[in-house]
């Protein structure tokens, strides 16, 4: 037996390795630059930036595109984007570090650090802590006004969406409070502290904690739909976006690549900067970086999907962080998005590596988290030595699941009709024969490239057992064969008088809202019901709207929580 043995072991030794070489790092960057132009293309930014780094430097700066399309400035490694969101992680680092110096509890009641802060919150008090992991239950951006201070104080006039500490919803209005509380505590403006406690010791020279024409003149110009009285289209005309003075603290920082791989290199060392210095305690860093706890002790976080295109984010909330667990690592990020930017990052805490993405368009539909995403993937399948991923394919933006579903001919009461055809793809059929693709813009709703139907989105309804019977466009209502139930509504005539076109500038960017009738039901958009209160406003989700100002029959104005838009004679 011992003698058998013996060639058969020599031969497993000897035998030759068919394994390919584990990958460098150097092939895994050049996986990531090769795949950035594809995501930029689909996200249709005109310029993006990306930076790659681990915990000791910077492995990579990638820069594609326009800074200004009209100027065909080139994207550079010091092109400034607005970061948008991202900055409340900065906010809430500014505030741990006075929680470490005992200036700040954590635990005690907002009003302790800011007197005049007020809110209906039926008796319970908010907490610090439930500021910084959006759990306090503060409406989101409940007036859009130029003041972040003011802001919060029109917030005597709101009530939480739930009891504080109980629930989840994200707030730009709550974070801007922990700005307050920062200045208040800290004794000078919250950019100013800002720049002491996070961009100082960090080594961030070229970020500016604020918009003024002077920083935005150094930046990236930023750019948003021409057509922003519509769903954007496929392929939508872009204009730069206006430049403004802009200072909150949930979302005015600008920044560069190289500055926020340092950000986030501080996060890769567990709070400690790169000259050594330790800006937060284990313990406070360590409570930054995991979720958040409601009073019942269940971790805080959103219920739903925040973002399509990265669904994990949110899902749990630490302080001014999105984090996770994947794969038995543990990984911090976050989004942002303001006027004419947005940007997406992410860091893997445990095996120490981060990527940032920066893109100068306005924040829908997009994020630049697909290059994000992909840059994290590649870099830990380099680590642990596996082949690395490929790169996600090309969306079909046109692919429909079930698309039959959908399919058939739709009626309206005044006998006109609506053509849907498709088997993975969904197009309107004219009777000439012409067809107009459908693209899948939410569940069961569709933008159309038809040109009769530029203004609103296709919204399909099912029936109790689930099946499409019926199909809406603005006010339009359609209905199938499968459909057994009314053809006509009641609602009151002083609806009618609310119905229309409203408009102003949001941060001069025109923010445009249509109220429509439909199926007997007050609508924004034809889309988000709302909802008669027995004060004669209506609820839109979390949002109260109000209508006044009534002249010629018509309300002249219109409330959006606290942000009025006014009627235009427009479609």
């Amino acid at each position: 037996m011992r003698t058998a043995l013996v060639p058969l072991l020599a031969l497993t030794l000897v035998a030759p390795s068919s394994a390919p070489p584990s990958p460098s790092l150097t092939d895994a960057l050049a996986a990531i630059r090769a795949y950035a132009p594809a995501a930029m293309a689909a996200q249709g930014t005109p310029g993006l930036s990306i930076a790659v780094t681990d915990r000791t430097h910077t492995l990579a700066i990638i820069t594609l595109g326009y800074a200004n399309v009209e100027a065909r400035s080139p994207v550079t490694p010091q092109t400034r984007f607005a970061i948008g969101s991202i900055t409340k992680s900065m906010t809430a680092l500014s505030l741990l570090e006075l929680r470490d110096e005992h200036r700040v509890d954590l635990d005690a009641p907002v009003q302790r650090y800011l007197p005049w802060f007020s809110i209906h919150s039926g008796g319970n008090p908010i907490l610090v802590h439930e500021l910084l992991s959006h759990t306090a239950g503060i409406p989101d951006d409940y007036t859009l006004t130029p003041g972040y201070i003011y802001s919060i104080y029109a917030l005597r006039d709101a009530h939480t969406l739930f009891v504080p500490g109980t629930s989840w919803s994200y707030s730009n209005d709550g974070f801007a409070t922990v700005g307050a509380i920062v200045a208040a505590v800290d004794h000078r403006p919250w950019a100013s502290a800002l720049q002491a406690r996070v961009f100082g010791p960090i080594g961030m020279a070229q970020s500016y904690p604020v918009f003024t024409p002077e920083t935005q003149a150094v930046a990236a110009s930023g750019y948003e739909y021409r057509d922003a009285d519509r769903p954007p289209s496929i392929h939508p005309a872009l204009v730069p976006s206006r430049t403004f003075d802009f200072v909150d603290p949930a979302g005015s920082v600008l920044s560069t690549p190289e500055d926020m791989a340092r950000y986030l290199r501080f996060y890769l060392n567990g709070g400690v900067t790169e000259n050594g210095t330790r800006l937060l305690s284990a313990a406070t860093f360590a409570a930054m970086t995991h979720a958040d706890r409601y009073r019942n002790g269940e971790p805080a976080g959103s219920a739903g999907i925040e973002l399509a295109e990265a669904p994990s984010y949110y899902k749990r909330y630490g302080f001014g962080l999105s984090v996770f667990d994947e794969n038995g690592d543990h990984l911090i990020g976050h989004t942002g998005g303001v006027s004419g930017y947005t940007a997406c990052m992410q860091a893997n805490l445990t095996r120490g590596f981060a990527v940032i993405a920066m893109a100068n368009l306005v924040e829908a539909p997009l994020h630049p988290c697909a290059i994000v995403l992909y840059a994290m993937r590649v870099l830990r399948a380099q680590q642990l030595g596996l082949p690395l991923p490929a790169p996600p394919p090309a969306r079909d933006l046109a692919y429909v699941a079930n698309a039959r579903q959908y399919a058939g001919t739709y009626t309206a009461n005044d006998g006109s009709a609506l053509s849907i055809e498709g088997d993975t793809h969904l197009s309107i059929v004219e009777r000439n024969g012409a067809r107009y693709a459908l693209y899948p813009r939410g569940p069961d709703l569709f933008w159309s490239s038809d040109p009769r139907y530029p203004l609103f989105l296709f919204r399909f309804l099912r029936d109790p057992r689930g099946r499409v019977d019926q199909v809406t466009y603005g006010s339009q209502w359609f209905a199938n064969a499968a459909y057994s139930g009314p053809r006509s509504w009641r609602y009151p005539v002083a609806w009618n008088a609310y119905a229309g076109r409203y408009e102003n500038a949001f941060w001069g960017s025109p923010e445009v809202a249509r109220v429509l009738v439909v199926k007997g039901v007050l609508t924004l958009d034809g889309l988000q019901p709302l909802t008669p209160r027995p004060d004669g406003s209506f609820a839109a989700g979390s949002d109260i709207v109000r209508f006044d100002a009534v002249a010629g029959g018509k309300a002249q104005r219109m409330w959006i929580d606290e942000f009025g838009l006014y009627r235009l004679d427009l479609p």
